[in-house]
């Protein structure tokens, strides 16, 4: 970052005394040309440009007062000594006066526009006051000016990654790496970056790297751990992860990430123990209680899992889900009499299985007003305990609101309010369906199915089971096969046309209330891990759900039943990602009905 330095190391002694102190200078013997720095003041107090290579001297010993004063006398006397006001904004930052620095700097770039190194200590200091817009901008005009610059190249990438814009900051890396391909800065940040857009295997080629120069650099161990992680090598992320453990053993976020990929392999009191050390570490890292908080339900310890839980909505991803209200929040205070805005949720399956609670704060005196998406909407409207239902956040009218999820926590006890049905649907619409599905089935069994969830959901290649994995159950006779598939697994069915006959009705199901409509006129549903099972559930229709080995937290974690709904029937993976047994145990169930 600094101008002026010694450009070489002559030893011949000059004829002035000005050149003879820059000449020490250059040579690193620095006592000696302080003396002689001082030497020419005695004589020459107004020179300024002999009082900004005492600074620049001063600097360089890292004395950084003395080096300001002489500055600062430097450009008493030239105001528009450009390379001065560079240092000066230099010594600034060394002693963390960063918005000084940028006002030095922006000065050095009015009196020097061409300069290249002020644009890009411009954009270090504006980095610094957590300004990346402006620090971009620096950056990119260092560049302008100097193409090869590395420093800006840099500068530009950690700002484009700070921003949120991977892409472009793995190519500012990639133009940075150009000029200095081993730097640790380099391989760190295009690691990081890569990570950032996915390219997780790319990413783990560049922290590898870095681990080559320092092999306990804990940022590359916890990159390729994460990368790994990724990919969904869990085992190979697990020992990656209790690498990094060893050079870090009190990183909370360690400890949170391999609790997650420990959950991912079902090894949940290994996990619990790590999320404890996090929260032990840093009390307010909200996503390792969230992680804990489904541990504790999953294991139906209810009263601790719905309070842990609570800090799904403080976590990086919550406070963007859950925007406040300007509502009061309910805790369990009275509700006879009050006006009650019950909260949607996170997704349509959240929403569909935890609005039955509008039914328990009705019986308790509210009048429960529920604010969803247009989509459940026509659904949530018909329940027993709704006032009414809005697709839009109010604003006010409200004596308490609670997000739906959050209701638990606030009541007295921890009873489940499983009665089915609790959702309905328009009875025309249910004898239209009926007798559509009933013409095209005859005298077979009329059965539902879904295979494929979110594609979106982090672990949906194994929630998702391939439609051609359930095939073996088409030798089931006696059963009309009717899917309710939605979205890009509804081209699965070209792969079976010839050899399993499927009505496919996804086309036809534009609403939840459409796809309810359709439920309610089968004889069963079998489904992954979709909002479709909490669907059938609430409607109180027979559901088959398949569930991965690591099953989500509302389906506990063995047996074939659920509280949640009393007729779902649990069909579980014993090894994750393999859906053999799962189908064979359903065909067989399918012949014995």
């Amino acid at each position: 970052m600094h101008n002026a330095s010694p450009l070489t190391h002559e030893h011949a002694v000059p004829a002035s005394v000005a050149e003879r102190a820059l000449a020490f200078h250059r040579a690193g013997e620095l006592d000696r040309a302080e003396h002689a720095y001082r030497a020419l003041l005695d004589t020459q107090p107004d020179d300024a440009n002999t009082r900004y290579m005492l600074g620049v001297l001063y600097l360089q010993r890292q004395d950084v007062e003395r080096a300001i004063e002489s500055f600062d006398a430097s450009l008493a006397l030239q105001p528009d000594h450009a390379d001065c006001l560079n240092d000066r904004g230099i010594a600034a930052l060394s002693r963390g006066d960063n918005e000084d620095a940028a006002n030095f700097f922006r000065r050095a770039v009015e009196c020097a526009p061409h300069d290249a190194l002020a644009h890009c200590n411009l954009g270090k200091a504006l980095r610094l006051l957590s300004k990346p817009e402006d620090a971009l901008a620096s950056f990119q005009k260092a560049l302008a000016l100097d193409g090869h610059f590395f420093e800006a190249a840099l500068g530009s990438a950690d700002a484009l990654e700070i921003l949120g814009r991977p892409h472009e900051a793995v190519a500012a890396y990639e133009r940075a790496a150009r000029h200095a391909p081993d730097d640790m800065r380099v391989l760190l940040g295009l690691g990081l970056t890569l990570n950032a857009a996915r390219r997780h295997t790319e990413a783990v080629t560049y922290f590898e790297r870095a681990l080559q120069q320092e092999p306990e650099n804990a940022q590359a161990l916890f990159g390729i751990a994460f990368a790994v992680d990724a990919q969904m090598n869990f085992d190979d992320a697990v020992i990656r992860y209790k690498r990094a453990l060893e050079v870090l053993p009190n990183s909370a976020t360690l400890h949170n990430n391999i609790a997650f990929t420990l959950t991912c392999m079902s090894r949940y009191d290994e996990a619990d123990e790590h999320l404890r050390r996090a929260i032990e570490l840093a009390p307010d890292v909200s996503n390792a209680y969230k992680l804990l908080g489904m541990s504790e339900l999953r294991r139906g310890n209810f009263r601790k899992g719905w309070t842990y839980y609570e800090h799904r909505k403080t976590t990086a991803s919550g406070q963007r889900e859950y925007p406040p209200l300007d509502l009061p929040e309910w805790k369990g205070e009275p509700l006879d009499g009050k006006r009650f805005l019950l909260a949607r949720e996170q997704g349509a399956g959240d929403q569909l299985q935890f609005v039955r609670y509008a039914g328990v704060l009705h019986d308790l005196g509210a009048t429960v007003d529920v604010w969803t998406s247009g989509e459940l909407a026509p659904l949530f409207a018909r329940m027993r305990g709704v006032n009414r239902v809005l697709t839009e956040a109010p604003t006010g009218g409200y004596d308490y609101y609670s997000r739906m999820m959050s209701v638990p926590t606030s009541l007295a006890d921890d009873a489940i309010p499983h009665a089915v049905p609790y959702l309905s649907v328009d009875e025309s619409q249910v004898d239209a369906w009926r007798g559509l599905i009933g013409k095209a089935a005859g005298s077979s069994r009329k059965v539902g199915l879904v295979w494929a969830g979110n594609p979106h959901h982090y672990l949906d290649v194994y929630r998702s089971a391939p439609l051609a994995a359930l095939e073996p159950l088409a030798s089931v006779h006696g059963i009309a096969w009717f899917a309710l598939q939605k979205g890009a697994g509804e081209a699965q069915l070209d792969g079976v046309a010839h050899r399993w006959p499927i009505c496919a009705l996804g086309q036809l199901l534009d609403s939840f209330h459409a796809t309810a409509a359709v439920i309610e006129s089968l004889d069963l549903v079998i489904t992954v891990d979709t909002s479709v099972a909490h669907l059938a559930g609430a409607l109180g229709k027979p559901v088959w759900v398949l569930l991965p080995k690591q099953a989500d937290w509302r389906w506990t974690m063995s047996g074939d039943t659920t509280p949640w709904y009393p007729t779902a029937r649990l069909f579980r993976q014993q090894v994750l990602g393999d859906w053999t047994p799962v189908v064979e145990s359903v065909r067989r169930a399918l012949e014995a009905l």
